[in-house]
């Protein structure tokens, strides 16, 4: 044996002479390996100027003084290279870089440090232990992700990509506090992008949607500040055809437009302010046509409404179609919501019911969750809306009234009135009267008397009067037939018009 089995350092031989160059061999070589520290690595060629005891690691597609010598340890002694092979297992202390290198038997790789590459591991915790369902995990106070530029190779651009396997599986980016879910982001059971929010981490609501084929986005809980219509039609109970002066309400009979009796009838009053103090059962009946313009379908059925009011006085039991729930006392616009069945497919009622007293403002029945702000519709138009249930039939202001419509006498016993309405009614309207009676002249209170322009003189009647219409009343337009048991005084052809008492009315309705 001549040499060392890891250092490859010369041993002296017996009765060897000059032994001192084969000790300095040895002793230059310890000198190189032991603590070894390289100025630099993957040299492939040496420095021009190095300087005694220069030591590099030798790089791939070495030339000159370094060619054949990939790998290896290169010294610079005596003025010239020497070159030592490494075996697996020794370190290098790179100065260039100050870096830790360790033969692997093949390469020197940093050592100490985070390798170029670590594939297919199956789990990865900082600061905390990964798990099977974590298996990245991370317990830290920040992250950075920079960009590589272009400079170091890379191209400037920063892109995370996550992917999903199926369009119904999750793809989001989920917010907690105190690992209780608050807030969500992503493909959430779809391909539509979406947010939602929860404030416990079980009950989540969705408050945008983007379409992932228009763009389009919707908020189905609604904008702050933005209102949603009101599916209720005089929820401020301004409109009043009826003059319905507030007291006792029987059940099914209406007051304020669009607002009757419920089962059991009620007592209410409206103050100056708009403020509704009731007692009793108050309903209205929704329109299902309704249903095709707020939520394009044919129905309300499985829809979630909620209805709300300001300033309840008292919590307020209410029910919207088959399902009860109770609007929570308190200042502001306070609501509750509920979720209909599927077979609720016909027009939907909505009843307020308090067993004692209970004051509030502004009804609104609404699509969604969550209560939106209250706008106010122009009275013209809110009674637009209610004539098309029930509209008393234009008359003059002045005492007596005077019909819209101008009236003929077609037969010794009828008066006919055709009459065209201002606003299309829902349905095929049904006449209603203030049960008037008649006078032969200027009419008071419940009176009606008609006037013949052809005669100049007031008609008086023999036997008793009825009000009806004839068949097959339009939403457009009726023809008003006004009939006496025996006759009307006068010729037949007489053309004039009937003048109405301060209470009497005539009136169409459609309501449900």
């Amino acid at each position: 044996m001549s040499s060392t089995p890891h250092l490859a350092l010369p041993l002296l031989a017996a009765a060897q002479a000059q032994k001192h160059v084969t000790h300095n061999e040895a002793l230059a070589s310890l000198d190189a390996l032991v603590q070894l520290a390289v100025k630099e690595r993957n040299r492939s060629a040496a420095p021009a100027a190095p300087a005694e005891g220069d030591r590099f690691l030798v790089g791939a597609g070495a030339t000159g003084a370094f060619a054949g010598q990939e790998g290896c340890i290169a010294l610079f002694d005596l003025g010239a290279w020497r070159f030592f092979a490494p075996r697996p297992g020794w370190r290098a202390y790179v100065e260039a870089e100050d870096l830790l290198v360790l033969f692997d038997g093949a390469e020197w790789k940093p050592f100490g440090a985070v390798p170029d590459a670590l594939d297919n591991l199956k789990r990865l915790g900082l600061g905390t232990t990964a798990d099977d369902l974590n298996r990245l995990s991370a317990r830290l106070n920040a992250a950075l992700f920079a960009a590589l530029s272009a400079e170091e190779g890379g191209t400037g651009d920063l892109r995370f990509v996550l992917n999903k396997g199926t369009e119904s599986a999750v793809l989001s980016q989920l917010y907690q506090s105190g690992f209780s879910g608050r807030a969500e982001t992503g493909l959430i059971g779809s391909d539509d992008f979406g947010i939602r929010v929860s404030a416990d981490g079980s009950q989540w609501r969705d408050a945008l949607l983007v379409d992932r084929h228009t763009g389009v986005a919707s908020f189905p809980s609604g904008l702050a500040n933005v209102a949603k219509p009101n599916l209720l039609i005089n929820g401020g109970f301004l409109v009043n055809q009826r003059r319905f002066a507030g007291g006792a309400l029987g059940a099914g009979i209406f007051g304020f437009d669009r607002w009757k009796g419920g089962p059991g009838g009620c007592t209410l009053s409206l103050a100056a302010d708009g403020t509704i103090t009731l007692s009793g059962a108050l309903e209205q009946v929704i329109d299902v046509g309704q249903a095709a313009s707020e939520i394009g379908a044919a129905s309300f059925a499985g829809a979630t409404l909620t209805l709300s009011v300001e300033d309840p006085s008292a919590p307020l039991p209410v029910l919207i179609g088959s399902k009860a729930a109770t609007i929570p006392a308190g200042s502001g616009r306070r609501s509750a919501g509920v979720t209909l069945d599927g077979s609720e497919t016909g027009h939907i009622a909505v009843r307020l019911q308090p067993s004692t007293p209970c004051s509030f403002k502004r009804v609104k029945l609404e699509v969604g969750a969550h209560a939106t702000p209250w706008t106010s519709t122009p009275v013209e138009i809110e009674e637009l809306r209610c004539r098309r249930y029930y509209q008393r039939l234009a008359a003059s202001g002045g005492t007596p009234a005077i019909l819209g419509a101008l009236g003929q006498r077609v037969a010794t016993n009828s008066i006919d009135f055709p009459c065209t309405l201002p606003v299309p009614m829902r349905a095929d309207p049904v006449l209603t009267t203030s049960g008037f009676g008649w006078w032969s002249g200027a009419p008071t209170g419940n009176q009606v008397g008609f006037y013949n322009n052809t005669g100049s003189a007031w008609v008086s009647l023999s036997g008793s009067l009825t009000a009806a219409t004839l068949a097959a009343p339009g939403p457009s337009g009726i023809v008003l037939r006004l009939q006496a048991s025996i006759t009307f005084s006068g010729a037949s052809g007489g053309v004039g018009h009937l003048y109405l008492g301060n209470q009497a009315f005539i009136a169409l309705q459609a309501e449900l």
